[in-house]
Parts: C-alpha cells; structure tokens; sequence
C-alpha cells in the first residue's frame, strides 16, 4: 500500500513539474499583444521591436475622429495580457486619416435625379426640392447649404430646381380597373409619373389591375404631382389574365 501511494505521489509530482516546465516554455516564447492604437508609426514599431514581434503597415486608411491623421486607427490583433503571440508573429495595422470632412458637392446644372444620386454617394439627404420656373432644361440652379460647405454625414440639402415652362395642368382621370401596363405609359406620354406602385391580393380581380389610386379621379394634377396606385396579385399560384382595357385619357 506504501508502495503504492509513493508512486502515485510521484506521477503527481511528474505531471505538475511537466506542465509547469511546458507553460513556462510556452510564455517564454510568447509575449502580450500591445495596444498600438493611437500610436505613431515610429513609437509602434519601437514597441514590437522590444517585443521581438513585426509591424505591418497596410495600404488602406481609416477615417477617424479620435486619432490623429497618420497614427495607428486598427489593428488585427486585440491588445491585452490575456491575448498571447509568438515572437515574430506580426501585426497589422491601419493609419487613420482623422476627422471624416464632406463638403456640399456642386450640383448647379445637374438634373434632380443625378443631383440625389451625388448627394447619396456623399453620405447626404435630400431636403426640400423646390422648383421655379426659370426656361431652358429642368436642372439645379442653387442648393442650401451652397456648394463646398462643410457639413456632417447626412446632413439635408434642399435643392432649387428651374423648370423649362409651367408645368401643364391635368384633370386626374379614372384609372380603376385599368391595367397598369396600359395606364402608365399613357401618364408618361402626358409628362405624368406612377411614383409609387404596392400590391395587394384582390380575389377575382386579374394580376395587375389598378384597384386604387392617389390623387383621386378629378383632382388637379401636374408633373409634379406623385401618382401612388394600388395594384391587384393574386397569391401565388393565381392565375394571370390581364384583360384589355382602353388607355386612360388625362384632360388638359
């Protein structure tokens, strides 16, 4: 039974040493991953320098509003003690560019679809979209804050638009019932537009029939004016049988 114990005691003794020997091995081979954000490139090199550990720099940029324009912004490693590398593991990491600055892009003689796209590629929204009779082509002739100001992200732009004549005036016809493949190329030859289309099931009213409409047959309308209707989908598996109806007449 002494025997016995002796050698258990033993193997326990064996199996700490081991594991203490492996760890210290491991550690010493292995050091903290540094926090270098914030950091010059100079400094963090040092710093992985001291550590036996390799600083890349990458092509890409960070913009920032904390860190200054050419110090460190990211890194792929989390920083901390508990968080080890093998020394000449490297670490990349990437600049910051500083504070993010948009300015107003110059949307003069832009037409108003291109002028939204410009302003959506710079992370800024549409405000107001005024129109004034001026002649010549429907285009931007001046924008609130002007161009090349500089403003935060999304920040709303409202835009003056000329318009080459008064927009002509329509009495909104009827277009319930109609098929909307008939109705809106009638519109658009008429300078009308169907800006808004939903869709609703409608038993036994065919794919595609207007069931709804806004503004509301009889109302004033122009060019201007955005046309909403709702149009009829059976669920799926219906069947389509869109029936012939006559175009929509809008009275001028």
């Amino acid at each position: 039974m002494n025997r016995f114990l002796f050698a258990l005691l033993v193997l326990i003794a064996f199996g700490v040493s081991t594991y203490v020997s492996f760890t210290m091995f491991i550690r010493g081979r292995s050091v903290s991953t540094p926090n270098l954000i914030g950091k010059s490139v100079t400094d963090a090199k040092a710093i992985c320098s001291e550590l036996g550990v390799t600083l890349s720099v990458d092509q890409r940029r960070r913009g920032s509003d904390k860190i200054a324009a050419g110090n460190i912004a990211w890194q792929n490693r989390t920083p901390g003690t508990t968080n080890l590398i093998k020394r000449g593991t490297d670490i990349h990491v990437e600049l910051s560019t500083g504070p993010l600055i948009l300015r107003v892009p110059n949307l003069n003689g832009q037409s108003p679809r291109v002028a939204m796209l410009l302003l959506g590629r710079q992370n800024l929204n549409l405000d107001n979209l005024t129109y004034v009779d001026g002649g010549g082509k429907q285009v931007v002739v001046a924008e609130d804050p002007p161009h090349d100001t500089v403003v935060s992200v999304q920040t709303k732009i409202s835009l003056l638009v000329s318009t080459p004549n008064p927009a002509p005036a329509y009495v909104m016809p009827d277009l319930i019932d109609r098929p909307l493949d008939g109705v809106r190329p009638a519109l658009e030859r008429r300078g009308l537009t169907i800006s808004t289309v939903k869709f609703e099931a409608y038993p036994g009213i065919a794919d595609g029939t207007i069931i709804r409409q806004y503004p509301l047959r009889g109302a004033p309308i122009t060019g201007r004016d955005p046309i909403t209707v709702v149009v009829s989908k059976q669920e799926e598996g219906g069947i389509i049988d869109s029936p012939a109806a006559p175009a929509p007449t809008a009275t001028q």
